[in-house]
């Protein structure tokens, strides 16, 4: 190694050592986590003195991940609690698969003795279960009654199938403002601290509407959530957000083409600014954008409006429907601000845009148009755009800034609104 490293002042050792936890900071967020590369870990054993500088800087042992079905991964965790003495931590908290293999109690006991004594200092928690013993799991109790004074982000993943849970840091947790469920059923009643989420994931394979539009309801400051929906039955309680201005949702991909419109009308939110919606058709979609009104909801401050269906062949795709059974003649009411319009894979691709830019519509607030779609369906959504753009020069008309890309330059898994696209088209 150059003398120039090896001369680096201690703090800017530090510095460089955390700017490299960068990516596993960003990664706590997203659905999965890297651990491969460890800054702290890489810079301890380049020299002596580096390794006294990393050693003494709790900052640098502050991400946490353990396995309670290791035992060398026990001892690391024990040794990060060590190194990262009053730092608040984020903890990752994997259940062992084979956890019916331990002794018994040996998981709730590991849980109470080392984890729990530091939960005033914890900021962060995923908790990740994988055993089938619903009855017998060990993981969750130890924090059902304790506080979290310092708890912000809080985790739970079920990576086998869905069960119920109680709830937990009934004693308190202040400061908790964003909550991830995934196969998992939380149960009523909410605790306390649903008071302060402005941020809630919620994904349960079999969620029940009515017992989320009550958890909802004991949210004021929610502003940001995400959620599945199977089946709206028609005396479906309503969510009344009004703070909210982020819904993404997951619907089942069966319904008929009314099922978008009544799912979107079970959200009473009139700040809501982004819409995602996955597993919508585009019957669905035409019958939407139709529409002048919902019985019950409007969206005026939506800008921003997304529809997402996965890569897989779509059964409007083979049931010889040449065009969706609604057309679209002018603006969607229930939508005056929309400015985005996202289209992700979804079927009658092109009929969507003939109705919006062809020559029979009326103009959109629209600014820009992004259109991701299946390689066999380029050509054709692109000769629509194209024929748009003659009709409207020659009336000296405008029309939106159109992005448009084809499998498999975007990956709907990792669907970001900023990657590049094969063609932009603008006037």
């Amino acid at each position: 190694m150059s003398h120039s490293v090896l001369s680096l002042p201690n703090e800017l050792l530090v510095a460089i050592a955390v700017a490299g936890q960068q990516d596993r900071i960003a990664d706590l967020n997203s659905e999965t986590q890297s651990t491969t590369f460890k800054s702290e870990w890489t810079w301890s054993h380049v020299s002596q003195r580096f390794r006294d500088v990393v050693v003494g800087a709790p900052e640098l042992w502050a991400l946490i991940e353990t396995d309670f079905g290791s035992e060398g991964s026990v001892e690391i965790l024990k040794l990060y609690l060590e190194r990262s003495r009053a730092c608040q931590i984020s903890v990752t908290l994997h259940e062992p698969s084979g956890s019916h293999l331990l002794e018994e109690g040996l998981l709730d006991r590991r849980v109470t003795r080392d984890i729990v004594p530091q939960i005033n200092r914890i900021r962060w928690l995923r908790i990740v279960l994988t055993t089938m013993n619903w009855e017998h799991e060990e993981m969750l109790p130890p924090f059902r009654d304790v506080a979290a004074p310092c708890l912000q982000h809080l985790e739970v993943v079920s990576t086998d199938h869905d069960a119920g849970t109680d709830a937990l840091f009934l004693s308190g947790a202040p400061r908790l403002s964003s909550l991830k469920i995934d196969g998992i059923t939380l149960r009523l009643p909410a605790p306390a601290w649903t008071a302060t989420l402005t941020h809630f994931d919620y994904s349960s394979g079999a969620p029940d509407i009515d017992s989320l539009a009550a958890i909802t309801a004991q949210c004021p400051l929610l502003v940001h959530l995400r959620l599945r929906i199977n089946y709206v039955a028609p005396d479906t309680n309503r969510f009344h957000i009004p703070t909210l201005s982020f819904l993404h949702i997951f619907i089942s991909d069966d319904g008929g083409a009314d099922y978008l419109p009544r799912v979107v009308d079970l959200f009473h939110s009139p700040a809501l600014t982004k819409f995602i919606v996955h597993g919508s058709h585009g019957d669905q979609i035409a019958l939407l954008l139709s529409l002048k009104s919902l019985p019950h909801s409007s969206f005026p401050a939506l800008t921003s409006l997304a529809f997402l269906m996965g890569s897989s062949q779509c059964s409007c795709d083979t049931a010889n429907h040449d065009h969706p059974s609604h057309s679209i003649s002018s603006p969607p009411g229930i939508f005056p601000a929309l400015s985005h319009l996202t289209l992700i894979n979804q079927c009658y691709t092109s009929d969507l845009i003939r109705d919006i830019l062809g020559p029979a519509s009326q103009p959109w607030p629209l600014k820009t148009i992004t259109l991701g779609v299946k390689n066999i369906s380029f050509d054709g959504v692109r000769g629509v755009i194209e024929d748009a753009v003659v009709v409207k020069r020659q009336h000296g008309g405008s029309l939106p800034t159109v992005q448009l890309g084809c499998e498999p330059a975007w990956s709907l898994a990792n669907w970001k609104e900023d990657i590049s696209w094969d063609v932009e088209i603008s006037w």
